[in-house]
């Protein structure tokens, strides 16, 4: 998934070393909502220690420490 793999590159990290995404937010869900959605739709949440956010034109932002890195 694109999120594991936004918060292993912001974090130096191997993506096998991060928790599974599933024990943190519903990724079946969180599919639908940006399914066919606006743009204008966001979601927010914390992983392996960061703070991510996902909108509905594909971007992800990572915080780590409070400096933002993105990926589209």
């Amino acid at each position: 998934m694109a999120i594991v793999g936004a918060v292993a590159a912001a974090t130096n990290r191997e993506t096998t070393g991060l928790p599974p995404l599933q024990e943190t937010i519903e990724a079946d869900a969180l599919n639908a909502l940006f399914d066919g959605q606006s743009s204008s739709v966001a979601v927010s949440f914390q992983y392996a220690d960061t703070d991510v956010s996902v909108t509905g034109d594909g971007s992800i932002e990572v915080r780590v420490d409070g400096h933002s890195r993105e990926s589209e």
